[in-house]
């Protein structure tokens, strides 16, 4: 007899048990959207701070103020754009409001007329006025801020920088003059002469003594001076395009390194600045090209090389350089001023500037205005937006020809403590590390994890499959960070002292276990028998005799085979450079963190194969490897490819283990002894320390945005070939 009670309970079984699914179902499919969701997110975040680096550039009209008539001799803007700098030959010195134009302080500067005035190199605030006796003076302005009754206010200051004292000078066609580290060095051009004075124990606030001056005779007439990188060269500079350049480090025994032209025969040059850092020269000329040059180091001494061309519709007339970047401007014959970055290679926005306005000119400090003086004492302002110069296709996939280097090269070099750095952004280095890393890692890793799989699910006995394959599964919990501090302090010198031995270990392992495996099967049945399934216990002992004794063979291998130091043999034989912390290193230190993954998946893959089928492919004849390779290998070959592209993708965004256990240096070298760096490391070690909404900063955010579409593209290709192999296997 039924219960009734029962009997219901069984009626509504079938419904609690929809209900339970429909539940499931959802929560299972909200699970799922809010991954996609989250990954979705995790890469329009990504393109939403990269973007602003793609947008170029614009030049925008500011205002225009009028100022006290006069030539223009100089117009400068202040650090924080607030306050302008107009100086005029009759020596007033005009400090104005860049906000309404409003004269703040006018000074005079000395008690005559003046005739050149000019930048100190390498200061902004620093100028040489120079008057039309002949006579040279610093002077420094500043800034000060004050507050009174709650109002900030703004006293610009232009002092001398050392006691009111004018230099005899001369007549000359032009000067420079390099203030820096307590020393002043004067460059003046008079006819076929250039005279070097150099000033020592420059101290502000005291006069110039003790001056020590070199006169040399030139082969031809200059119209044109300028001090080079730190002091170290001089530049003297023809209307024909000739540059002569001189060694002054000693500037009482100056040295010619380079003598040549720097335009085209049949050209004219109509415009020369330097670059910041005055590493480079760029000249214009009458066939409206603007050529970066800049000295390099040959087997035959120093030349002047060009890196880059840009061209205009018509002949620079001015060219004005960056003061804090390496980009530049150019005013041309129809008045239109053009924006350039050199690093990049960029033409990046043209303006029309309004008539007569540009007899001086000057980019402020942030690269965010410009400012023009014209003779009636008019003064325009030029809004420019120009965040991200530095930013091209081919600065970050292509090679560059960066200041100073021989040829054009892939380089990251984000930073420097120099002031003049040019920043060098090349992704290429970094794309190379990522896949060199992850390549050695899984050369190392995927056959081991591969054929363990195989082993364990396969060949091992039933009780030690249920050891072994939960501690190597366990492995995968183990701390990346524990790995690589392992890898780097300890694993890394032990390899280091012991190359020899590390190679012998590589090479004897693999055929001390075929010996081994040879000799086991010449055994009677009746003995092996008694061992199946628990093979890989036996052989461990042959491993560990096997590192033990590749060890101490190494000394010996090291002497017979490498002439006693197998690094030196690598680098002189086959031209392989030995670092410590290396690809090797990373390679196997990451591939005992990639092991576990590939390992657990495959292993599963192979051991759900069906048993009827290897049942079936033994009844009909087949051996156990037959059976392995033509059976189980290919049904649960979706499995195993999932696998090997899991570790992958794991190697590929791995940092810590990079992060510590190689050199981190950019390098692109197939060398296995030599380090490289990869985008995750590369994120990880310089995110924390860049400039939010910086270059650096966009950049670094966009190696993450490349990693993301790494992986992604790689999951995809592995999803469609499993897919296939499913496709094609899974009837089996």
């Amino acid at each position: 007899m039924n219960n009734p009670t029962t009997s219901t309970e069984l009626a509504t079984l079938p419904r609690r048990r929809r209900w339970v699914n429909a539940i499931t179902q959802r929560v299972v499919g909200l699970g799922g959207a809010a991954v996609i969701g989250a990954i979705a997110l995790i890469f329009f975040y990504l393109v939403w701070v990269v973007a602003p680096i793609l947008a170029g550039a614009s030049i925008d009209d500011g205002p225009s103020y009028p100022l006290q008539a006069g030539e223009p001799l100089l117009i400068e803007a202040s650090e924080n754009g607030e306050v302008g700098v107009h100086v005029a030959a009759s020596g007033v010195a005009t400090f104005f409001d860049l906000a309404d134009g409003s004269e703040m302080r006018s000074l005079r500067l000395g008690a005559t007329e003046l005739r050149r005035v000019k930048t100190v190199y390498p200061h902004n605030t620093v100028y040489a006025v120079q008057n039309v006796v002949g006579e040279l003076a610093l002077y420094e302005s500043s800034f000060p801020v004050s507050f009174k009754g709650g109002e900030r206010t703004v006293l610009p200051e232009l002092e001398p920088v050392f006691a009111e004292q004018w230099l005899e000078l001369g007549e000359t066609d032009d000067f420079d003059v390099y203030y820096q580290d307590f020393q002043v060095i004067v460059a003046s051009l008079a006819g076929k002469q250039l005279t070097l004075t150099h000033y020592r124990d420059a101290e502000p606030g005291y006069e110039l003594e003790f001056p020590r001056s070199r006169t040399i005779e030139l082969d031809r007439g200059y119209q044109r001076v300028l001090i080079g990188p730190r002091g170290t060269w001089a530049y003297l500079i023809g209307t024909d395009g000739t540059v002569e350049i001189f060694d002054i480090k000693r500037p009482t025994s100056p040295q010619q390194v380079y003598l040549g032209k720097v335009v085209a025969e049949g050209t004219t040059m109509t415009a020369l600045e330097p670059l910041l850092g005055r590493y480079s020269l760029l000249v214009a000329d009458d066939a409206g090209r603007i050529a970066q040059w800049f000295l390099v180091r040959g087997e035959f001494g120093y030349a002047l090389e060009k890196a880059r061309e840009f061209q205009l519709d018509k002949p620079a007339l001015k060219l004005i350089a960056e003061p804090r970047r390496k980009g530049f401007a150019a005013i041309d014959a129809e008045n239109r001023f053009s924006l350039f970055y050199s690093t990049s290679a960029r033409s990046l926005d043209q303006h029309v500037l309004a008539e007569g306005s540009f007899l001086a000119a000057a980019i402020a400090p942030r690269s965010d205005l410009l400012l023009t003086a014209s003779s009636t004492g008019k003064v325009n302002t030029y809004h420019l937006e120009n965040e991200h110069p530095e930013v091209s296709w081919s600065a970050l996939w292509s090679r560059i020809w960066y200041e100073g280097y021989p040829e054009p090269v892939y380089s990251w070099q984000s930073s420097s403590a120099d002031n003049d750095f040019e920043p060098k952004f090349s992704l290429t280095p970094l794309l190379f590390g990522t896949l060199k890393a992850a390549f050695y890692a899984m050369v190392f890793a995927a056959p081991l994890a591969i054929m363990g799989a195989l082993y364990t699910a396969y060949f091992m006995a039933p009780r030690m499959r249920r050891i072994v394959k939960p501690g190597i599964e366990i492995m995968a919990a183990l701390p990346t960070v524990i790995l690589g501090f392992l890898a780097g302090l300890w694993l890394a010198p032990l390899i280091e002292a012991n190359l020899a031995g590390v190679i012998s270990i590589l090479l004897a392992l693999p055929i001390g276990i075929v010996i081994t495996a040879v000799l086991w099967s010449r055994l009677p049945d009746k003995v092996t028998a008694r061992f199946e399934g628990w093979y890989g216990l036996l052989i461990l002992p042959v491993i560990v005799l096997t590192v033990v004794a590749g060890f101490a063979l190494g000394p010996v291998l090291e002497t017979t085979f490498f002439g006693g130091d197998s690094r030196a043999w690598f680098l002189e034989v086959l031209g392989l450079e030995y670092d410590q912390r290396n690809a090797l290193v990373v390679g196997l230190a990451m591939g005992l963190a990639v092991i576990p993954t590939i390992f657990s998946i495959a292993e599963d893959a192979i051991y759900g194969v069906p048993t009827h089928l290897i049942n079936g492919s033994l009844a009909l004849g087949a051996t156990p490897w037959q059976t392995l390779i033509r059976v189980v290998v290919l049904t649960a070959s979706p499995g195993i490819f999932s696998a090997v592209m899991i570790g992958l993708g794991r190697a590929v965004g791995e940092t810590m283990i990079v992060l510590m256990a190689t050199g981190n240096t950019p390098i692109m070298d197939l060398n296995i002894f030599q380090g490289m760096r990869t985008f995750a490391a590369n994120i990880a070690v310089e995110l924390p320390e860049s400039e939010v909404d910086s270059t650096h900063y966009r950049i670094l955010f966009l190696a993450a945005l490349v990693l993301f579409l790494i992986t992604f593209i790689f999951n995809t290709a592995a999803e469609l070939v499993r897919q296939r192999l499913r496709a094609r296997y899974g009837n089996l």
